[in-house]
Order: C-alpha cells, then structure tokens, then sequence
C-alpha cells in the first residue's frame, strides 16, 4: 500500500511539473504591482524570446495574485530583480492565465546562479 501511494503522489508531482514553463537567465524589464479589487496583482515583464507564452498571454507578460501564500516573496525577489538589474532571473510559470487574463502565471522565481 505503501509503494502504491508513493508511486501516485510521484505521478502528480511529475504531471504538475510537466505543465509548467520555465524562462532562464532572464533580465525583469518591467514589473508593478496593481490592486484590483479585493486583491494585488504582480505583473512581471521579462527580455528576450516569449515565443514560448501560453497564448492567453496576449501581453507577453506574467502575474500572480495577493491569494497566493506566497505573494509577498514573490514581490521582494522581483523588486530586487528589477531595481538591481540581475541578469540571472529564472522564473516557472504554468500555462494558464487565472491570476490575470491576459498575463500567464507565475509559480516562482529565483535569482542568481542557485539551482532550482
């Protein structure tokens, strides 16, 4: 019973893996945050090559919402991306456009040359 648990808790955290995007060794270009409602939204805009996008994100850019437990990190990693002008920013994304309608949505981020 044991194996069986392990095996299916594997295969979602594979399939949750798999629908996610990553953008590598980015420079932030852009980023704001915008309060919407009963919520913030963080918007991120990234250099280089966007090809990759979900189409949903007509703007090319990425959000996460106040709802999200990890927010405010988030927010912190970005400003500091963003006023330090780090050229070494990865960022996951999924595939979907739920935090904002047009902006694909941001999982995480990271700067530096640390390893996810």
């Amino acid at each position: 019973m044991k194996k069986i648990i392990i095996t299916i808790v594997s295969m979602m955290i594979i399939n949750s893996v798999s629908a996610a995007e990553y953008f590598r060794e980015r420079t932030i270009v852009g980023t704001g945050v915008y309060y919407s409602g009963t919520k913030s939204i963080l918007f991120i805009d990234i250099d280089g090559d966007k090809s990759g996008m979900s189409s949903c994100a007509t703007t090319k850019r990425f959000a996460i919402d106040s709802n999200t437990p990890n927010f405010k990190e988030m927010v912190s990693i970005a400003m500091t991306a963003y006023a330090t002008g780090e050229k070494s920013v990865d960022i996951i994304v999924s595939t979907t456009c739920n935090h904002w309608g047009n902006s694909q949505d941001l999982l995480g981020i990271k700067i530096g040359k640390m390893p996810w």
